[in-house]
């Protein structure tokens, strides 16, 4: 459970319910995927860190694949915020459409596709409480003029998951089976026992030891998403990939040669692959703190 919670906030799921799939075998092992997302714990203190990933080509052209967490501490926020003000875009993750001019996204009338993902909100605004933590779309600038948005519309979201008869329910189901074999193969850490949740949750201070909980997941979480994307992709991340790509090159086009993709960490390791695929080289990393958290 806590290492779909960990998947959940490096993804961004926004995904409507449907008639699950049926599952497909079990993913072949893969190489070991690029990081952009790490857990790193001391004797007093563990931090969860995303990657900020450099990237040129041969016409000097720049471009970094910044990794997002969902929620996260407001100084991490704050920092993203600094940086985006160096790039000449940055470009951004959110299906349905640009953010509204206020900066908050506005809340869906009945009936719109949008009221479908509102069990979505009330699962991040939870976590979010409970891991005393800031949620993205408070915590960044969306009305700074250099953001411009770079994913599916609903339309497109929809098309693309009937297309691919992609469901919530069917990649939940791949995810537990790739989470098997990586189990099998040793590469999945033990996952705590529900004495031990309930344990932290019954603490009238609980948010470090559940950060903790949770946060030790994310180390293997590129490894899952490799071995999820393997065999045709995803609509969650390939297919908002390329739709973020193709945003990418319409910049450019205009004369952009300093560009920031903004998304969810999980994206990146497929991001990385399609921008060396056109030619970019990898010349360099950096690491923000995106939670801290006290350990005793």
């Amino acid at each position: 459970m806590t290492r779909l919670i960990a998947l959940f906030y490096l993804t961004a799921f926004s995904l409507c319910a449907a008639e699950p799939v049926p599952p497909a075998k079990a993913s072949p092992t893969v190489p070991k995927p690029p990081d952009y997302v790490r857990f790193i714990e001391g004797d007093t203190e563990a931090s969860l860190q995303t990657a900020v990933a450099h990237f040129r080509d041969s016409k000097g052209a720049e471009v970094a694949l910044i990794g997002a967490v969902h929620i996260a501490d407001k100084s991490y926020y704050d920092e993203l915020n600094t940086r985006f003000k160096t790039y000449e875009s940055v470009l951004y993750e959110l299906v349905g459409g640009p953010m509204p001019a206020s900066g908050k996204p506005s809340a869906p009338a009945p009936g719109d596709d949008k009221a479908k993902l509102a069990w979505i909100g009330q699962l991040h605004t939870m976590m979010r409480d409970t891991l005393k933590l800031t949620g993205q779309l408070e915590g960044i600038d969306y009305k700074a003029k250099n953001l411009v948005h770079a994913d599916m519309t609903m339309k497109q979201f929809d098309g693309a998951k009937e297309q691919k008869q992609e469901s919530f329910a069917g990649l939940m189901i791949k995810a537990w089976l790739v989470q098997m074999q990586m189990a099998e193969e040793g590469k999945a850490t033990q996952q705590p026992s529900l004495v031990k949740l309930l344990q932290i949750l019954s603490k009238p201070d609980k948010a470090d030891d559940l950060k903790l909980l949770i946060g030790r997941e994310f180390d293997t979480m590129e490894a899952l998403i490799s071995g999820m994307e393997a065999g045709g992709g995803t609509v969650i991340i390939g297919e908002r990939n390329r739709v973020a790509l193709e945003q990418m090159d319409k910049q450019m086009a205009k004369g952009q040669r300093k560009i920031a993709i903004f998304y969810g960490a999980a994206h990146l390791v497929d991001m990385e692959a399609k921008l060396k695929a056109r030619g970019f080289a990898k010349t360099g990393v950096e690491w923000l703190k995106a939670w801290t958290m006290k350990v005793e």
